[in-house]
């Protein structure tokens, strides 16, 4: 195999930058703030470098699908130009959510961050393709991005190691002083510069030839059919010998059941995924069958989820990771009733409806996050109530010995609301603040 030249890298790279300048300025900018901030020395302080890194980790998949998208519909450039500026302000938008002391903030900005990042990663995957019966040339995109995105974080993680050592040799064998946070920076570096110019470079640019391909890389195949397969059928196992268990003895399931049925259909559909372009060949006429028995098999697991995580539910309150099970529940549902009645058994269906859940449920009062907040503030307000804690809107010391029981769960409810929400709900029930003010000019939560 012949290696590229200099000039065939910078040739490359130019034509990358070209074809996807919003996002590789985008990634600067993020990448410059995460190093200013890793390279600032003192007391933290208020910034607007966390805004605008956040908005630029989300500006990476959203503004990457616009311009794909703009290339698959053959948009003229103006048009294309315009969209992603829209996108940009969109993300102007959610960086003003962020607050500039990121580091005394809730993690409710955190979580949200992931979440919308979810999200966007699976537009990137479905919007070219959105409203066209291009299965097969949607197969192929998404096999071209995962194999690209491996390929990446494998260069990334090599240069890095590399590069790291060589830090470590200038620093121990020749007296370099390097301080801790250059391997911090360092990485930053790679993964927000090269990691995403890398992973452009190898994003197909003509579409149609997608559509035509019939090219199935037998990596796949074995991987899908001696890995995933063999766990399918484990958790089906597992899963189904636990369920005989809880008819036999009229037994509640446990929470933690929902965790194994949400990872057997992760294993599941990705196996379905991968079979996909190969299910109606004579060879693995098996597939078609396994794939639709799947789904089948699905449906009690299904319930006994919903029923694991509602009894997690009245038991201890709503959270982010309980309506997240609940929400995803009655995703699965849904699924699992489209692909086994639906004629036309989309497998865009997957990722779209994903991510446009995981969108959902991210804002507003129906959200995972205001949802949870007030299951909590209304838990909380019962129990203090009832320990005559709370009297008439106002928390005063306790009267009586409160029960082991009623004072652990007060405390686990402070330790959620403090480290996900904070006090704002519950301010005021108390008459001082529950911030302080720091030497360095931020506030911090306190405890109550």
């Amino acid at each position: 195999m012949k290696l590229p030249s200099i000039q065939q890298v910078v040739d490359n790279s130019t034509r990358t930058f070209r074809r996807f300048p919003f996002v590789v300025i985008n990634a600067g900018i993020g990448t410059m703030s995460a190093l200013i901030i890793v390279d600032h020395e003192g007391p933290a302080q208020s910034t607007i470098l966390f805004n605008i890194l956040f908005a630029a980790i989300l500006g990476i998949p959203l503004l990457i699908a616009i311009a794909l998208t703009a290339e698959k519909r053959k948009w003229k450039l103006s048009m294309s130009v315009v969209a992603q500026i829209i996108g940009l302000l969109a993300l102007t938008a959610y960086a003003w959510s962020v607050p500039s002391d990121l580091v005394d903030a809730p993690n409710i900005h955190l979580l949200r961050l992931l979440m919308i990042a979810i999200s966007l990663n699976l537009f990137v995957a479905v919007a070219p393709y959105v409203g066209t019966g291009d299965t097969n040339g949607f197969w192929n995109y998404n096999k071209a991005l995962l194999l690209r995105s491996l390929t990446a974080i494998l260069y990334a993680m090599a240069l890095n190691a590399g590069l790291a050592i060589a830090l470590a040799a200038l620093d121990h064998l020749f007296g370099v002083d390097i301080p801790g946070k250059r391997y911090a920076e360092l990485w930053i570096l790679i993964n927000g510069i090269f990691t995403t110019w890398f992973f452009l470079g190898g994003i197909p640019e003509q579409f149609d030839d997608l559509e035509a391909s019939a090219e199935y890389p037998n990596g796949i195949k074995i991987f899908a059919q001696y890995v995933l397969l063999p766990l399918v059928l484990v958790y089906l196992i597992i899963l189904y010998t636990y369920m005989g268990k809880i008819l036999i003895a009229w037994d509640w399931p446990q929470g933690w059941v929902s965790r194994l049925i949400l990872g057997f259909s992760t294993v599941g559909m990705l196996m379905h995924l991968l079979f996909h372009p190969i299910r109606d060949r004579v060879e693995n006429v098996w597939v078609k069958s396994a794939l639709r028995w799947f789904y089948v098999v699905m449906v009690p697991l299904v319930i006994m989820l919903l029923f694991a995580v509602s009894r997690r539910v009245s038991e201890y309150g709503v959270t982010e990771g309980r309506y997240i099970a609940v929400a995803t529940g009655v995703w699965l549902a849904l699924i699992v009733l489209y692909f086994i009645f639906s004629r036309g058994k989309s497998i865009k269906v997957i990722p779209g409806s994903l991510g446009i859940l995981s969108l959902l449920i991210c804002f507003g009062p129906w959200g995972a996050f205001n949802v949870s907040e007030s299951s909590q503030v209304t838990r909380l307000k019962e129990l203090l109530t009832n320990s005559s804690i709370l009297v008439d809107g106002i928390v005063r010391p306790a009267d009586k010995s409160v029960p082991f029981e009623q004072t652990k769960e007060i405390s686990s409810i402070l330790g959620y609301l403090h480290d996900i929400h904070g006090y704002d709900r519950i301010q005021p029930w108390f008459r001082e603040s529950l911030k302080v003010d720091s030497t360095g000019g931020r506030t911090a939560r306190k405890d109550p």
